[in-house]
């Protein structure tokens, strides 16, 4: 009788407890990041999702169901986003060209997958379960680049957090991570994904008796692959040394016969076999790259090297397209005198030099040109736009605090204001506004952010007051 007493009167604490909590109020949420977030409802797909996602990850947000609710916003924001994924080379690209623009444009990861990612992941520290439902969302269609374009499709961090979220949201059940992460895997075809695909899988940190099943995996994806010239060319190096490392990991869990780069080879083979960009050259290293790495593996003896002089490409195809800046007479003007204002060596001039009146002279006469350079013989808007900007920030980095710096300042912002209309470039004008909020130096930032939220203009005004209130990053 005494324990049935006990029993009872346990549930009813147990009861009274949650009654007692159910009537607690919820965490009160920070006004201030609440007004940013109703703001951020406001601004155009991509920079609304770029927006939720800074706020969700404040460490002033201490209401889990509210940080879900901003990430679910931002995730499904991310949908009307144009630019589907990122893109990059690993050769390098001249900064000062259309295609470099490009490439600084994607570094702002303000594309749908990558919005979509960063929502995931954060979800993950909220969220197990929710974290992997917005994953199985993503829609991954990626297509093969062409060789008249340095730039292939870049999705690394779609499999990292594949691979983090296998590894760090089923507690116990392996045998649904392990489901989890091979279904998604299975997505890969693309040369520019396998160095990815290899990182994944180590990074999954797989048990002895799990690695055989992953490396069963990684050989379907490698039989399954497609061509892709330029992707081919552009990660056939990272792809024998990524696969190489796997290789070393798992043989190092004691996981028995391990033949990750037996599976390599014939995949090597195929591609180097396949069409080829006229211009590339990293298929005459990698013969070379794998048999350097079979060496360091030591599974030479096992592994029959490639033969650089029996592999011939099928046929040859174009060279990629590189679109030079600065080619009209003023663009090329204006250029070349914020050199020469800068000084022909490695360094800028001396802070006492740019302190002269002559100097300050040139200095504000060169900004008034630059200000007054409409770009009318640029081949393309966004051609304009780069390098007006790049004139800009160049004439800011340079000039002291001041009037004439203010001036440079206030200029850059209000030909921002005037130029974010065209979508198609929305992601470069997205990266200079991003170096802007990262100017380092307390004085100089806080001129800046004032001016952002002075400007009259939605997107800048609410990147200045969010910067003021929570970190861009």
């Amino acid at each position: 009788m005494r324990a049935l007493r006990l029993l009872v009167g346990a549930a009813l604490l147990v009861a009274a407890t949650s009654e007692i909590r159910a009537q607690e109020p919820p965490p009160q949420r920070d006004p201030v990041l609440q007004a940013f977030a109703l703001d951020a409802a406001d601004l155009p797909p991509d920079f609304a999702a770029d927006a939720l996602i800074r706020i969700a990850s404040s460490a002033k947000i201490v209401d889990p169901a509210w940080r879900r609710e901003l990430l679910d916003e931002a995730f499904m924001r991310a949908y009307g986003v144009r630019e589907p994924y990122g893109r990059n080379s690993t050769t390098p690209i001249p900064p000062d060209s259309r295609q470099g623009a490009q490439q600084l444009a994607f570094t702002t990861s303000l594309t749908r997958v990558s919005l979509q990612v960063r929502a995931t992941q954060l979800m993950a520290f909220s969220d197990h379960a929710r974290a992997r439902e917005l994953f199985e969302w993503i829609d991954l269609d990626v297509a093969p680049a062409t060789c008249g374009d340095p730039l292939v499709p870049s999705v690394d961090e779609y499999y990292s957090a594949l691979s983090l979220l296998a590894r760090t949201t089923f507690g116990d059940d392996r045998a649904e991570a392990l489901r989890f992460l091979s279904l998604y895997l299975w997505r890969a075809h693309l040369p520019s994904e396998i160095p990815a695909v290899a990182r994944a899988l180590e990074r999954f940190r797989p048990r002895p008796d799990e690695a055989p099943f992953l490396e069963g995996v990684f050989r379907w994806i490698l039989i399954g692959g497609s061509s892709d010239a330029r992707g081919f060319s552009s990660a056939a190096l990272d792809i024998v040394s990524r696969t190489a490392d796997l290789h070393q990991a798992y043989r190092a869990l004691g996981a028995g016969s391990v033949r990750v780069l037996d599976h390599l080879r014939p995949y090597l083979l195929a591609q180097l076999e396949a069409p080829r960009c006229s211009d590339s050259v990293a298929e005459l290293y990698t013969p070379a790259s794998f048999n350097e790495a079979i060496k360091r593996v030591k599974v030479d003896e096992e592994v029959e090297p490639i033969e650089p002089d029996a592999v011939r490409p099928s046929r040859m195809l174009g060279v990629a397209r590189l679109d030079l800046y600065w080619q009209t007479p003023e663009a090329r003007r204006l250029h070349d005198d914020v050199l020469r204002l800068r000084g022909t060596s490695q360094r800028p001039v001396s802070e006492s030099v740019r302190r002269t009146t002559e100097w300050r002279n040139q200095a504000e006469r060169l900004l008034t040109d630059v200000e007054q350079w409409t770009g009318r013989r640029e081949p393309e808007e966004r051609d304009y736009f780069y390098q007006k900007s790049m004139l800009l920030e160049g004439l800011i980095d340079l000039m002291l605090p001041g009037a004439a710096r203010t001036r440079a300042i206030r200029a850059f912002v209000e030909f921002m204001r005037h130029a974010d209309a065209a979508p198609e470039y929305r992601g470069l004008w997205f990266a200079f506004l991003n170096r802007l909020l990262e100017t380092p130096g307390a004085g100089g930032r806080a001129e800046i952010l004032a001016a952002l939220v002075d400007s009259h203009h939605s997107v800048l005004s609410f990147y200045g007051r969010l910067a003021r209130a929570v970190p861009t990053r």
